[in-house]
């Protein structure tokens, strides 16, 4: 892999896992450390803050880090490390390993971040002695829902806490941990066995994270870093489907869920699964059901 030259040698320091409130009020307006939570080698927390100033600084975190967007905006921050060949835009969910440095230019905009930060310590004694975390490489923008449901989850818990919420952000963080050392594991072994398993994973992650857009194959190959043509020739080999009708399948599938609930209006579950229009996902909906998504919805509880 090549190795680039970090920018700007003489610039702010900052620990992403600390307050960044102090060091960096020029910059920074309502900075705000919503909630958190913090036991043992793990600490957690809601932050929301507005980049208002052009800036960029080196990022120097003491602990494995990870952080996931939770206002559902595409980041624009752009993140270099000495382990990547270019600069990287940040997505949905960032990792970083601990003392390794990067530079970072974030994007003049508002960010509501949840914040996940642990030492060798907790993997140490959630994995019995051992660190498979310990030879890990950042990740500007992981595609994998278990993850990012394990995230969320945290958020959810943080912003409201419940009875017994510290266990239960205990065991929530184990489990993102988890997912984040399986994924990372297979991602360092993609190419020992069969390429095309490996590329039709990262294809279906990317799809189901991605529902509420357009979802074209040039956009879906521009992320899985392969061409159109070879997109859905190893797509429609591993799985016997085309990713067309891979999407529809999925579409349905969080459509029946979010209508489950009542949480959100018919209107809201149609554009979340990527629809253009309430009709166009009633006609989608009921040629996959039988039926449309309101009388899904009210449907006995004993056939949900």
């Amino acid at each position: 892999m090549l190795h680039a030259a970090l920018p700007d040698p003489g610039a702010v320091l900052i620990r992403p896992e600390s307050d960044w409130s102090v060091q960096n009020r020029e910059l920074l307006h309502d900075f705000e450390i919503v909630a958190r939570f913090a036991s043992h080698d793990l600490s957690m927390d809601i932050r929301q803050f507005e980049w208002v100033r052009p800036s960029s600084g080196h990022l120097l975190p003491q602990k494995h880090y990870l952080d996931i967007s939770l206002d559902g905006n595409i980041r624009r921050s752009v993140l270099q490390s000495e382990r990547w060949a270019a600069p990287q835009h940040t997505g949905g969910v960032l990792y970083l390993p601990p003392n390794v440095r990067y530079w970072g230019q974030p994007a003049l905009e508002r960010r509501n971040l949840l914040c996940l930060s642990f030492g060798d310590a907790f993997l140490e004694e959630i994995f019995e002695g051992e660190n498979p975390l310990g030879t890990s490489e950042p990740r500007a923008d992981i595609q994998n829902i278990a993850l990012r449901r394990y995230l969320l989850a945290i958020a959810s818990e943080l912003a409201a806490p419940g009875f017994a919420a510290g266990a239960l952000l205990e065991s929530l963080a184990i489990g993102a941990t988890v997912e984040l050392a399986r994924w990372s594991r297979s991602m360092s072994h993609h190419g020992s066995g069969p390429a095309s398993a490996w590329q039709v994973q990262h294809i279906e992650e990317y799809i189901r994270s991605n529902l509420a857009s357009s979802l074209s194959i040039s956009e879906i190959g521009r992320a899985c870093g392969m061409s159109t043509r070879n997109l859905a020739r190893v797509f429609r080999q591993a799985t016997g489907s085309s990713i067309g009708e891979f999407i529809a399948r999925c579409r349905i599938n969080l459509a029946k869920e979010l209508l489950q609930s009542n949480n959100y209006r018919i209107k809201e579950v149609s554009w979340r699964c990527g629809f253009r229009s309430s009709s166009a996902f009633s006609a989608a909906f009921r040629a996959a059901t039988g039926m449309t998504p309101r009388e899904y919805r009210l449907r006995p509880a004993m056939l949900q």
